[in-house]
């Protein structure tokens, strides 16, 4: 829908409102692309977010049976970045700056890329590098500790036909440092400690989780185009393992069709699953002398064995010679477990809301 534009502006908006009124995101968004040169053009994003209500901690209230533990937070992040294409022969570098704040976490980061075309521009190769140097507050939320992440990506970008094009990518990452969520905690057990009626006494410690985390990521999409339809399917599978021991797989399935002249219908649905990482559990025992037991524990449900499913549909419409794009989408997100302990009230369940107004030149 860009085909004949070299420039534009865009102004998004998206509201995340979870059922029982648990938590909301507003989040507003700015994008330019703005070419300077016939080599070189340059890219920014600009966000907003507003996030307030309530998130479980990841324990209960009787331990391990009654209701969900919840703590309330409100935030606001601010982030930006920027990317520069700089068209060199049959490469396109590029460079990349992101910046992100809020009260408790603070990122800054640095990427580098670079595509090659190849055989009559049918084949695109990629490969980059970025790095994250960050900082969090730990859970008593004034002390910050240092975080770092860093990713590289190798993939290619294959014409099949004048119809069909096939991607495929693999990234490996490594994470060091607080990697914590200091708004979780891990249910425990102290050995010997007990309620007056004699049941086993629950606490609900800070989470601990390793200091390391290597990741790797295989992601595969195919676009389909359908003439008689004047429309395409997208069909995308993304597997993740991490050294937390989960496995995650993830499969899309997104249709664009045009409705006349001035219309896109997108509807799509996407499937996730994932095992539990090796240190998750409802509740944790052992020795207790204060503080928080030594170990590594977490019962933050996003690390038990769950699945997702997102579906749901954007409209674009076009119009002023395909200089103006207005977009509404609506989605539904819902998160389940699997493990038959995790308490099921946990799980977030979420209707979400967009728009857009885009304008091109």
């Amino acid at each position: 829908m860009r085909a004949q534009s070299e420039s534009q502006v865009d102004g998004g908006y998206q509201y995340y409102k979870e059922d029982n009124n648990r938590m909301t995101v507003n989040t507003y968004t700015a994008y330019f692309d703005q070419k300077i040169t016939d080599a070189i053009t340059t890219k920014g994003e600009f966000t907003y977010d507003g996030v307030s209500g309530s998130t479980p901690t990841g324990t209960l209230s009787g331990g391990n049976t009654g209701n969900v533990n919840l703590t309330h937070l409100e935030d606001i992040r601010r982030a930006e970045n920027i990317e520069l294409d700089w068209q060199l022969a049959n490469h396109t570098v590029t460079p990349g700056f992101a910046h992100s704040l809020e009260s408790d976490y603070e990122s800054y980061s640095g990427s580098l890329a670079d595509a090659i075309a190849l055989n009559e521009k049918n084949t695109t190769f990629q490969y980059g590098i970025s790095q994250n140097f960050d900082r969090a507050r730990e859970a008593n939320r004034t002390t910050w500790n240092p975080k770092y992440a860093t990713e590289a990506m190798v993939g290619i970008s294959q014409l099949l036909s004048p119809k069909t094009i096939f991607n495929t990518a693999f990234t490996f990452g490594n994470d060091s440092g607080y990697l914590s969520d200091p708004y979780r905690y891990a249910g425990f057990a102290p050995n010997g400690l007990f309620l007056p009626d004699g049941s086993q006494l629950y606490i609900g410690v800070p989470e601990r989780r390793p200091s390391h985390r290597n990741k790797e990521v295989l992601f595969t999409s195919v676009t389909q185009h359908f003439d008689d339809l004047d429309a395409s399917l997208e069909g995308s599978y993304r597997f993740y393992h991490d050294s937390y021991g989960i496995y995650a797989n993830t499969l899309e399935l997104t249709w664009h069709e045009w409705n006349g002249k001035h219309i896109v219908i997108e509807p799509y649905i996407r499937g996730y699953e994932q095992s539990a990482a090796s240190f998750y559990a409802i509740t944790f025992s052992g020795a207790y002398a204060g503080g928080n037991p030594s170990g590594i524990h977490s019962s933050d449900y996003r690390l038990s064995e769950l699945y997702t499913i997102d579906y749901g549909l954007q409209i674009t419409a076009i119009a002023i010679s395909d200089h103006l794009h207005v977009v509404v989408g609506y989605h539904r997100y819902a998160m389940y477990g699997l493990d038959g302990q995790t308490n099921s009230g946990m799980y977030p369940r979420a209707n979400v809301y967009t728009a857009g107004l885009s304008i091109l030149w």
